[in-house]
């Protein structure tokens, strides 16, 4: 089968280019500030971190992995109405994506843009409606759960009733609105990505998933710290965390120095006494050390596999068992 050369283009200009690496020196510097935050404690208590039990270190670090691999699914799940690929495939490209990153200029956005075009042969169109699919279901998952945390008042019973009927009737209200005639004359067949029941419940329930394992490992960094949060303090903040993560300056610094600044206000009542600025620092580092810590062994074998694809391009084998496509 000939393929047809697809031109694989990012958007980035000389001056994006600029931004964003300006955007990760100054985030290399809100980390500074974090750091020397979390070790400015008198009293020497940040030193529990490294007598901490190995279950929760291990803990931390392996909901930290789960959350990545979750993701992957939701990517996969999320375009399969579009363009069916195999799912260790795309659980690959995520977790490479995941490490990269952590680069600056968003390397991890781009290359999994230029991966899923070039070798997957996906039109940049659809990976444009994917991205919009994946950021609608978050929006609405996080928007559930915080609206259902903040009306149960943290008690266990209700807040998991009213997550649920959230959920459902944003579902229901995404479904009705992928399936309107003017939607589908916009989107062109790329609706399905939402108006898929199995996909958009993929994307839902595995945006949920997600903060739950996020909100699983903050929860252990506060153990680590002897933190008492309580449900609806840890749910904030994760949530917080998870939407910080998508800021277009970088992953590094910004996210964990926002969260920070953001704790007291979010989270007031779970800290007392001295040195509430240390611990709410060390809080949100060791929360995303978790994070980093379960990515990097995954993410650089998942490059190893993923680069010499990326560099090769599409093969006619592949070409010919890509799938259904737009």
């Amino acid at each position: 089968m000939n393929l047809q050369k697809q031109e694989v283009h990012s958007g980035l200009t000389r001056r994006k280019v600029l931004v964003q690496i300006a955007g990760f020196i100054v985030g290399l510097f809100l980390l500074y500030l974090c750091i020397r935050t979390a070790l400015s404690r008198s009293d020497g208590d940040w030193k529990v971190i490294f007598d901490a039990d190995p279950g929760l270190i291990a803990a931390l670090v392996g909901f930290g992995l789960l959350s990545t691999l979750i993701d992957g699914f939701v990517f996969w799940a999320v375009l399969r109405p579009s363009r069916a690929l195999d799912v260790m495939q795309v659980e690959s490209v995520n977790m490479s994506v995941a490490l990269m990153n952590y680069a600056p200029i968003r390397l991890g956005t781009i290359l999994r843009v230029t991966y899923h075009a070039r070798v997957d042969g996906v039109p940049l169109v659809t990976i444009v409606a994917w991205f919009v699919s994946i950021m609608v279901t978050t929006v609405a998952c996080i928007g559930s759960v915080v609206l259902a945390i903040l009306m149960s008042g943290g008690e266990v019973l209700p807040f998991t009733l009213l997550c649920g009927f959230f959920i459902l009737l944003s579902g229901l209200a995404l479904w009705l609105g992928a399936n309107t005639a003017f939607v589908q004359r916009l989107a062109r067949g790329r609706e399905r990505m939402l108006g898929d029941p199995r996909a958009l419940a993929a994307g839902l329930v595995g945006r949920l998933l997600v903060l739950a394992s996020n909100t699983a490992r903050m929860g252990f960094a506060a153990a680590i710290l002897g933190i008492d949060l309580g449900l609806k303090n840890v749910i904030i903040l994760s949530a917080a965390a998870l939407m910080l993560g998508f800021n277009p300056l970088g992953r590094v610094g910004w996210r964990e120095w926002t969260l920070m600044m953001l704790t007291p206000y979010l989270a007031a009542s779970a800290f007392e006494g001295d040195s509430i600025e240390s611990l709410q620092a060390q809080l949100v580092l060791i929360e995303s050390a978790g994070e980093l810590l379960g990515i990097i062994p995954l993410g650089v074998l998942a490059s190893i596999w993923v680069i010499p694809r990326l560099v090769r391009g599409r093969s006619d084998g592949e070409a010919a068992s890509g799938g259904s496509g737009d």
